[in-house]
C-alpha cells in the first residue's frame, strides 16, 4: 500500500515543484523596475561593457556552435543515421526560432539596456530591439540539435557551456537583458525540439506502416 501511495503522489508533487519554480523564475525573470533581470544585466553590463574584446565573445561562440552543428550532422550520418532525420528536422525548426524571435522583437518592441543606461562600447542603433536575443535563440538551438545528432554526452554538455556563454556574454555587452537571453534560448529550444519530435514520431509510424503483417500469405 506504501508503495502505491508513493507512486501515486509522486506526479503531483513534481507538479507542485515545477508550478512552484515556474512561479520562481517568472517572478525572478520578469522585467520589472528592481527584478533580478534587471538588476544583474545593469550591474554586470556596468562592469564589463566596453571591456576589450567583450563584443566577440557571443559572435565567436556563436560561430562555433555552427560549425559544430554541422560537424554533428555529418557524424550522425555516417555513425547514427537513425539520428540524422530528427537532426536535420531540428535544424529546421532553429531557422523557424530565428523568424518567430525576429517577429517577437517588432512585437515587444523593447529598447535595449544600452538604450537605457549608458555603458562603455557601442550600442545598436534604435528600432534594433531586445526581445528576445537572436543570438541566444541560434545558440541554443544549436544545442538542442547537436544532442539530437550525437549521443555523447561530453559533447553536449560542451556545448550546453558554450551557448551560455554566448548568452551571458550578449548581458555582458550591454544590448540584452537576462530575460531577453531567457527567452530565446526557451525558443532556441522549444521549436526545434518539437520538429525533432514530430518527424522522429512521423518516421516511426511510416517504418511501422512498412512493416508487413504476420498475418499474410500462407496463414
Amino acid at each position: 500500500m506504501r508503495i502505491e501511495g508513493t507512486a501515486g503522489e509522486a506526479p503531483g508533487r513534481w507538479t507542485l515543484v515545477l508550478g512552484i519554480a515556474t512561479v520562481a523564475l517568472a517572478a525572478l525573470l520578469v522585467p520589472f523596475p528592481g527584478s533580478l533581470s534587471v538588476v544583474v544585466t545593469r550591474a554586470l553590463a556596468t562592469a564589463t561593457a566596453g571591456a576589450p574584446g567583450i563584443d566577440l565573445i557571443s559572435e565567436v561562440g556563436l560561430v562555433v556552435l555552427a560549425v559544430a552543428t554541422l560537424a554533428a550532422l555529418v557524424l550522425a550520418r555516417r555513425l547514427w543515421p537513425r539520428r540524422l532525420a530528427p537532426a536535420v528536422a531540428a535544424s529546421v525548426g532553429v531557422v523557424v526560432a530565428y523568424g518567430v524571435s525576429e517577429l517577437l522583437k517588432d512585437v515587444f518592441s523593447q529598447t535595449r539596456p544600452c538604450a537605457r543606461w549608458t555603458f562603455a562600447g557601442e550600442c545598436p542603433p534604435a528600432g534594433d530591439w531586445s526581445f528576445p536575443s537572436n543570438h541566444a535563440t541560434l545558440a541554443f538551438g544549436a544545442v538542442l540539435v547537436i544532442v539530437i545528432a550525437t549521443p555523447r554526452r561530453w559533447a553536449a554538455w560542451a556545448v550546453v557551456a558554450l551557448a551560455v556563454v554566448v548568452a551571458v556574454g550578449r548581458v555582458a555587452q550591454g544590448v540584452h537583458y537576462v530575460h531577453d537571453v531567457a527567452a530565446g534560448a526557451l525558443l532556441g529550444l522549444a521549436i526545434p525540439a518539437a520538429f525533432g519530435l514530430v518527424l522522429g514520431w512521423w518516421g516511426v509510424s511510416r517504418r511501422q506502416c512498412a512493416v508487413p503483417s504476420s498475418g499474410g500469405k500462407g496463414g
